[in-house]
């Protein structure tokens, strides 16, 4: 992703038949990056899980049986009422949690994705596309923490992230569509943004935010 940003930038083009002499180390490449992205997002997000879902045991659970228990019952109430993806805050907004808010702006718009802030719709807009990758990749943990109540994540599994990317990436398209909230989630995402690009030089001029 680098290499074609940074080709991009300075207007270069790719040889005719790169692709076809080079197809199969770059799918290797891509196949690692991959395994590589979701490992740096899994790790990103575990800490925002106790952050900012306060996924800790109650102060009155003693024993470990006890805080297992309460970290369940955290992880099954985020889960079951669809909290860990809604802000509450006043009025409700779809998508909108802080935690959300935080993991994108640290993964996609630091030096742990450093390349992604140089594509010009990470520039213009947090692509919902990405915004549903985070959200899958909190409900698979978020599910690993309800059925174990500790840390779990070495067990993670891939096929379950791609099922629950696909089902949220859906409900994020519904919000999109929809009159109202379709407004106030598109000005989020631009929103976030701007937050994430805060120090960065922009290297393509704004257009307007289509899905």
């Amino acid at each position: 992703m680098e290499v074609i940003a940074h080709f991009e930038a300075q207007g270069w083009e790719v040889k005719g038949g790169y692709y076809l002499t080079h197809k199969l180390n770059m799918c290797k490449l891509l196949f690692n990056n991959i395994l590589t992205l979701h490992s740096d997002l899994k790790k990103v997000e575990i800490k925002s899980l106790h952050v900012d879902y306060d996924l800790y045991p109650l102060m009155i659970a003693k024993t470990e049986e006890q805080c297992i228990t309460a970290v369940k019952k955290k992880a099954n109430n985020l889960l079951s009422t669809m909290r860990y993806c809604i802000c509450t805050a006043g009025q409700s907004n779809n998508f909108a949690h802080r935690a959300l808010k935080n993991i994108c702006l640290i993964f996609y718009y630091s030096d742990i994705s450093k390349c992604l802030h140089q594509f010009a719709e990470f520039q213009e807009y947090v692509p919902y596309r990405a915004l549903a990758l985070v959200a899958a990749m909190v409900h698979v943990l978020l599910s690993s923490f309800r059925k174990h109540g500790i840390n779990n994540s070495a067990q993670f599994n891939l096929q379950d992230v791609d099922e629950a990317y696909t089902t949220l990436n859906k409900m994020i398209l519904n919000v999109l569509n929809h009159p109202h909230h379709g407004l106030k989630l598109e000005a989020m995402l631009t929103e976030w943004a701007q937050s994430g690009m805060t120090g960065y030089v922009m290297k393509h001029k704004l257009t307007v935010y289509e899905e």
